[in-house]
């Protein structure tokens, strides 16, 4: 029985039995077909080359019309809204007078204004780095080589360390301001004489010279001038501001990581092999700049509070120590070379991350470039791309086989084992097509996806591998992902060559098309492999949600001699558990255990079963036990 009401009504809903009123199921599907009616491509032209969830939304990437240029689109209400990549400034010739911060205002020397929503750049900020800042809000036009300068508070007689997010006090002019950037420019802390410049946003008013500046009532330095926080040259203009776009064709890789540890401070973080890394929190979208000549990283990870980025030749560069935006070897940023080029990054613990070549494994540990510590774990063992996933343990391709990386109990070891042997004709078949891969952690499942629209799904119980199952799409997958929805539930993305974004394990059909399935039992011969049987009835103990037909087909010995027709049985469960909620989500409703019996037919000294499904509304059935009524016919002679 379900609840179902047509959004004009008359009065509140009626309860509607489906094993009565006939009509409840037709009208149920018709709903599915509106809905799917409204679900619309990504814009523009070509593959859906990324497909990402962060913090609830649902983000896409694909070739604008003409392919010069990328897009990224947010799923919404009203369908694929594409996402203003905002309007950038690059910068050199930086200075000893503070750092760009984010919220703070930029002038240039000729006018022009602007709000700083993002900054990142590579080098040492005291000595030269090279940028670029996202800017808001602007009036006028940015110029070539034009100084530009920013507000900050100088300060001198230092006798206590501020630090980053202090929020500091003017003790007789009673300002205050937020610190974001400490540059000391002479003397030390240590030494009671500190003197440099904050970069601070937020600040109330105009400080007085001298005044002592606290943090939480306690003296801290002292105001150094008049009129601050000042504006002071801290960059120069490296060309005109531009509005930033994305480079085309390029193959997607996300983490969403919170570098800060306060609440709602998660960003995304994406790497495509043809642009620059980005971090996006929604709203700002900022190209990494790192400094490398070609500075179009494959692979990206977060791993101890640094963004990890790869480059060809086994370069695995990382971010400064909380700052996934700047690469600054004075805060931590550094370089880390491998012998063979890089396929894959995944995080094995708080401290080791592993670094996956094509022919070789490594393990990293350390917390910082201070201690970070290549190991090589593996020689001749690899993985293939776009096939490292995290389940219970992480699970990749390797010219061996579907193979695991387990943590061992000896702290910080590492051991590896095939889990594919078995079924290593199809998988070595199968292992120059990778697509992509999934992981499926409500079902403890690994999935490979080939570019000839077929997919091996790998289950594990309990850690072991307890079957690897074959599949056939009816549409060619090009990315995908497994993430979390607002509510903290696993959904699963696909994004297709059609331009379509598909979800993954949702609704009966193929995108609208009928869904064949099948499962083949093993040939069985009842502990009697030397008796003759006469087999008479299959009893299939099923789990199902709605009313359907399975075809069932016995085979007996091996196949050998003449199949029975097959024999086709309804299964019919006394309460259909179709409501309104199926138009909508993934609910599969309460699992009713009925069971199929099916008359068979035939003779032999083992049997095997073939059963069968094609259907298109239909949910699934979950085959629970089978039981089978023979006679023996005596010892075949």
């Amino acid at each position: 029985m379900g609840l179902y009401a047509t959004c004009l009504s008359n009065g509140p809903p009626v309860l509607r039995d489906a094993t009565v009123d006939s009509s409840l199921v037709d009208e149920l599907q018709a709903r599915i077909e509106e809905k799917r009616e409204t679900i619309t491509v990504v814009p523009s032209e070509g593959n859906v080359l990324g497909v990402w969830v962060y913090s609830g939304d649902l983000y896409a990437f694909r070739n604008k019309s003409g392919a010069a240029t990328a897009g990224m689109y947010k799923a919404t209400t009203a369908g694929w809204t594409e996402i203003s990549l905002g309007t950038a400034l690059n910068f050199d010739g930086t200075s000893t007078n503070g750092e760009f911060i984010v919220d703070s205002v930029i002038t240039g020397a000729g006018g022009a204004t602007g709000t700083i929503a993002g900054v990142t750049y590579y080098g040492n900020w005291d000595t030269g780095a090279k940028g670029t800042v996202v800017l808001t809000g602007i009036t006028g036009t940015f110029v070539d080589d034009e100084n530009l300068t920013s507000p900050t508070l100088s300060f001198d007689a230092g006798t206590v360390e501020i630090k980053e997010n202090d929020v500091i006090t003017g003790a007789s002019s009673g300002k205050t301001a937020t610190v974001k950037k400490i540059t000391i420019t002479s003397g030390a802390w240590a030494d009671d004489d500190a003197a440099g410049i904050l970069s601070v946003t937020g600040s109330t008013g105009t400080w007085t010279d001298g005044e002592k500046i606290q943090v939480n009532s306690a003296d801290r330095a002292d105001v150094n001038g008049a009129s601050e926080p000042s504006a002071k040259t801290l960059a120069k203009a490296d060309g005109t501001q531009y509005a930033q776009t994305l480079q085309p064709n390029g193959t997607y890789e996300f983490v969403n990581f919170n570098f800060q540890g306060a609440d709602g401070l998660e960003k995304m973080y994406g790497a495509n092999n043809v642009d620059n890394a980005f971090e996006f929190d929604g709203t700002t979208f900022v190209k990494i700049k790192t400094g490398m000549d070609t500075d179009t990283p494959r692979h990206i990870t977060a791993y101890n509070k640094h963004i990890f980025l790869t480059f060809p030749k086994g370069s695995l560069q990382n971010s400064s120590l909380q700052l996934p935006t700047v690469f600054s070897t004075t805060s931590g940023a550094s370089e880390i070379v491998v012998g063979d080029n890089i396929t894959g990054l995944s995080v094995e613990s708080k401290d080791a991350l592993a670094i996956f070549g094509r022919n070789n494994l490594y393990i990293l540990y350390g917390t910082s470039s201070s201690d970070f510590n290549l190991t090589s774990f593996y020689t001749g063992s690899g993985a293939v791309e776009n096939t490292i996933q995290k389940i219970h343990t992480t699970v990749f391709l390797d010219d061996r086989g579907i193979t695991s990386l387990a943590s061992t109990l000896k702290y910080g070891d590492f051991t590896q084992s095939i889990v594919s042997v078995k079924v290593d004709p199809l998988v070595q078949k199968y292992k120059s097509k990778v697509q992509t891969s999934l992981r499926v952690r409500e079902k403890n499942q690994y999935r490979l996806y080939f570019n000839d629209k077929t997919g091996l799904t790998m289950t594990f119980i309990n850690g072991k591998n307890e079957g690897i199952m074959p599949f056939v799409m009816s549409d060619q997958i090009i990315c995908s992902c497994s993430a979390e929805d607002s509510n903290g539930d696993e959904v699963l993305f696909g994004g297709f060559d059609d331009g379509y974004v598909r979800k993954i394990d949702s609704g009966t059909s193929f995108d609208g098309a009928i869904v064949d399935s099948f499962v083949r039992l093993a040939y069985f011969n009842y502990e009697t492999p030397q008796f003759k049987k006469r087999f008479r009835e299959i009893l299939l103990e099923l789990s199902a949600d709605t009313s359907t037909t399975l075809n069932i087909y016995p085979d007996f010995n091996f196949g050998d001699g003449s199949v029975p027709e097959a024999t086709t049985y309804d299964v019919v469960v006394s309460s259909d558990e179709w409501n309104v909620d199926d138009v909508s989500n993934d609910s599969l409703g309460i699992a009713v255990v009925d069971k199929a019996r099916a008359r068979i037919n035939g003779v032999g000294e083992n049997m095997g079963i073939l059963i069968k499904n094609s259907s298109t509304y239909d949910k699934p059935v979950t085959l629970q036990g089978a039981v089978v009524q023979y006679s023996e016919r005596g010892l075949k002679r």
